[in-house]
């Protein structure tokens, strides 16, 4: 004989409350075991780009950073500035897009060539770089200081040229010539300020 079943008794003999905390702690428990693995990933994913984007070691997932004349020994503005804080280097970040880069990319060849004759292993003047990029026809650029930032005379520079798609920027030395092509920088302009 079959006895009825009281209302708060489900058939396997468990009251319907009981039932509902089971089913309220085992859908906590997913809702929260699906956080972590969303919060582990999501972490994951930003560590890794923060790293690729502050990655300055050079090895195979580093970006290409210049086409060197003769080898060269001296520094690049961007060289110089890698011991900075890069936490706090956001104004520097460029802003470009991969058509502008490789259009900008186009022009390095010509600002390599006006700067290649100032190769002569003897210091350099900025006259003399400015007076290079001017008579190669370039009219927006920068060059850095005569004197460095501990006030000594320069005989390095840096240089940064608008050119079609963006900027050609990087350095020039008594031996070697060092370029690279991109967006501006996000303060405005192709050059670094070195104080800045």
């Amino acid at each position: 004989m079959n006895r009825p079943v009281p209302d708060d008794v489900t058939p396997v003999g468990r009251s319907r409350a009981a039932t509902w905390v089971g089913r309220v702690v085992v859908g906590l428990a997913a809702l929260v075991t699906v956080t972590l693995v969303v919060a582990v990933v999501g972490y994951v994913v930003l560590v890794d780009r923060w790293a690729d984007a502050y990655d300055t070691s050079g090895g195979p997932d580093a970006r290409p950073t210049s086409s060197s004349v003769t080898g060269s020994t001296g520094t690049s503005a961007e060289q110089e500035n890698q011991g900075l804080d890069s936490s706090n280097e956001a104004y520097r970040e460029r802003r470009g897009t991969p058509e502008s880069d490789a259009e900008a990319a186009l022009s390095v060849p010509v600002v390599e060539a006006a700067l290649t004759p100032l190769l002569t292993g003897e210091a350099l003047q900025r006259d003399e770089v400015v007076a290079a990029l001017t008579g190669a026809g370039f009219e927006t650029f920068g060059v850095t200081p005569e004197t460095t930032v501990h006030g000594d005379p320069a005989t390095s520079f840096g240089v940064g040229v608008s050119v079609p798609g963006g900027c050609v920027y990087g350095g020039v030395t008594p031996q070697g010539v060092t370029l690279d092509a991109g967006g501006p920088i996000a303060d405005g302009g192709c050059l670094e300020m070195p104080t800045h």
